[in-house]
């Protein structure tokens, strides 16, 4: 299967059209799949129905819609599967989560996020198409596909969002790959590229997990409560490596840029000692002292040294 191939199937997508309009779910879902792939965060078939994705698509989704659209990510997810225009099976499959084979076989249609996520475990690619994404100027191939196909029937505004994505894309697989910080000059790119790569890379590396109090809420559209912020600022060291960020819900990305707690070099949390520990009212952060991070899964992505012992040092000050 080549890259032609796919690009076939890529304009044969079922996509309701009315009043010259292209219905946006599925171009969506597929750009948001694209995305995962061009910023390096696809390096497994397997498409989770989480944040990462949800995150992407509401992105292309809220550029297009309209007065009576609304995202429901579920529906393209689980109707990305279905044949194609003119006939033939997808190159989007559906892998159900075990013991709902029968469930997921008798699903005409996906009616809430519930129904994915109980009967679904993941959305995989054909696998020449997998090994085809990881090839970023494929997958501008394929986007340049969509964009030829469906941005004209009301869908323009998508066109000036993927170029702009493809920009953060390139940034954040750099963050990703395990030599790529160092050879950033972070300073020459613009802050509407490093910022969203910078977030999107931190928090999927702490899995959405507040580093501080564990706390992880994400909504249906992926939308989750933590910041991804730099150890050591940016301004002063220009250094966007994921090592010298920490994912934390706002409240603890204030009381960190106040100096009020830090990380120490054992990847325990320090509490400034101009919190009496005896008044309620700092007990949320007084409670942090001696107690572990919450750290990514990776260990070549926990915080560098550098970045923590400068951060201890201006602790109370």
């Amino acid at each position: 299967m080549s890259l032609a191939t796919y690009a076939d199937q890529f304009r044969r997508l079922k996509v309701n059209v009315a009043h010259d309009r292209a219905s946006p779910h599925k171009i969506c879902m597929l750009l948001a799949a694209l995305d995962l792939a061009r910023g390096g965060a696809l390096t497994e078939n397997c498409i989770e129905y989480a944040p990462p994705l949800l995150e992407r698509y509401t992105m292309y989704f809220n550029a297009v819609r309209g007065p009576g659209d609304h995202p429901n990510p579920y529906f393209p997810f689980f109707h990305l599967a279905g044949s194609l225009r003119g006939g033939g099976e997808s190159f989007w499959h559906l892998q159900p989560r075990p013991g709902r084979e029968s469930v997921l076989d008798s699903m005409g249609t996906a009616r809430t996020s519930r129904q994915v996520t109980e009967n679904i475990d993941h959305a995989f690619l054909d696998p020449e198409l997998f090994e085809l994404v990881q090839d970023p100027t494929a997958v501008d191939a394929l986007s340049a596909v969509l964009s030829e196909t469906w941005f004209g029937r009301g869908l323009q505004d998508l066109d000036a969002v993927v170029g702009r994505t493809r920009e953060i894309n390139r940034y954040e697989r750099l963050l990703r790959a395990p030599s790529g910080p160092a050879l950033i000059a972070a300073e020459a790119v613009p802050s509407y590229v490093r910022d969203p790569a910078f977030r999107r890379v931190v928090t999927e590396i702490y899995d959405f997990r507040c580093a501080a109090t564990g706390l992880r809420l994400v909504l249906r559209d992926g939308a989750a409560m933590v910041e991804a912020a730099h150890i050591h600022p940016f301004s002063e060291t220009g250094d966007d490596d994921p090592r010298n960020g920490l994912a934390r819900t706002p409240d603890m990305h204030w009381a960190l840029d106040r100096y009020l707690i830090a990380p120490d070099t054992d990847f325990r949390w320090r509490v400034s000692p101009l919190l009496d520990p005896r008044i309620p009212d700092y007990r949320a952060l007084t409670a942090l002292e001696g107690k572990s991070l919450f750290l990514p899964r990776e260990a070549r992505m926990y915080p560098k040294r550098e970045a923590i012992e400068w951060r201890l040092s201006r602790l109370g000050k």
